[in-house]
Order: structure tokens, then C-alpha cells, then sequence
């Protein structure tokens, strides 16, 4: 395909050069939407930011075929402020992707943010979810939060198996 059929078939899908955004579609709007988690990775800002970071394939709607992303800070203090009210949020965030999935939480999946990450892929990765976008504004930003609750009908054991686990293997 020419950059000529490319920029056709783009204005033939109502882009307007003048007020529509040239990085794509507007953010996903909050409310609620079935998904499935697509990946799952650990990462380390040069700025020396750490988060866990989720990408949520829509499933079904006016928005399906896109991707939200989903990034949870792992570090309790930054640029000298106590934050472990956000490494909490992680925490239980973290927790219901893997209960959801079927999965069990191990003493193992804490260790670090990359033990994190691996803990999501053993088999929260490829898992549908409903998940709930939120959105509060404070001093003048918009921010995102995030929830996520079980897909209604979804047979979480079906064709994923775990690896065998011990009680002495998890936290609570």
C-alpha cells in the first residue's frame, strides 16, 4: 500500500487535519469494559521510576480492538515523599489479576517488581477481565484509576494449567 492509498483511506475515515488529534483516537473513556490482558512487564524509568505496567486488549463495544494501558508505580518514596498509599493500590491491583485468572498469590511474587510481572504471566496474561476506568480531577489534572472484576461466564481453569503450588508457597 502507497502513502497515497494510506492518507485516502485516512481521510476517508473522517479525519479532520484541523481539530483531530495526528496520535490517534482520543483516550478510552472511563466506564466499564471486557478485556483481555495482553501483556504484563516490569520497567525502570530513566528517570529511576519504577512500575508495573498492564496492557488490556477491549473486547467487545464502541471500543473494542483498542488498548489501555495500565501503569502501577513500586517504589514508597519518591523525590522525598512517602507513597506507599500507591505501592498498596499495586499491590491489590496486582492481587486481583492473579486471584481473577485463577491463579494463586506466592510469597515468590513479591520479591521485586520483575517477580511481579512474572507472577502476572503465569497466567493472568491471556485472562479476560472486566475492567473499570475511573477518572477524578485534582488541582486542575485529570487522573486515571483502575479496578478490575471477573468476566461474567469466563471458565478461568479451562485450558490453563499452573504450576503446582504448596501451601508453604503463599502469603496468607
Amino acid at each position: 500500500m502507497s502513502l497515497l492509498d494510506i492518507a485516502k483511506e485516512i481521510k476517508n475515515s473522517g479525519f479532520d487535519a484541523r481539530k483531530d488529534s495526528a496520535n490517534g483516537q482520543d483516550k478510552i473513556p472511563a466506564g466499564s469494559y471486557p478485556v483481555m490482558l495482553r501483556s504484563a512487564s516490569f520497567t525502570v524509568a530513566k528517570s529511576g521510576w519504577e512500575m508495573l505496567r498492564y496492557e488490556f486488549d477491549i473486547q467487545d463495544g464502541d471500543q473494542a480492538g483498542r488498548t489501555e494501558l495500565a501503569q502501577f508505580g513500586t517504589l514508597e518514596e519518591w523525590n522525598g515523599k512517602n507513597i506507599k498509599w500507591a505501592v498498596e493500590r499495586t499491590t491489590k491491583f496486582f492481587q486481583k489479576a492473579v486471584v481473577l485468572s485463577g491463579d494463586e498469590v506466592l510469597i515468590s511474587d513479591f520479591e521485586d517488581g520483575a517477580a511481579l510481572a512474572e507472577g502476572l504471566q503465569r497466567k493472568a496474561v491471556g485472562s479476560f477481565f472486566i475492567l473499570n476506568i475511573e477518572e477524578s480531577t485534582s488541582k486542575g489534572k485529570t487522573y486515571r484509576s483502575y479496578d478490575l472484576e471477573e468476566m461474567p461466564g469466563a471458565d478461568i481453569a479451562a485450558d490453563k494449567k499452573g504450576p503446582e503450588i504448596d501451601d508453604k508457597d503463599l502469603p496468607f
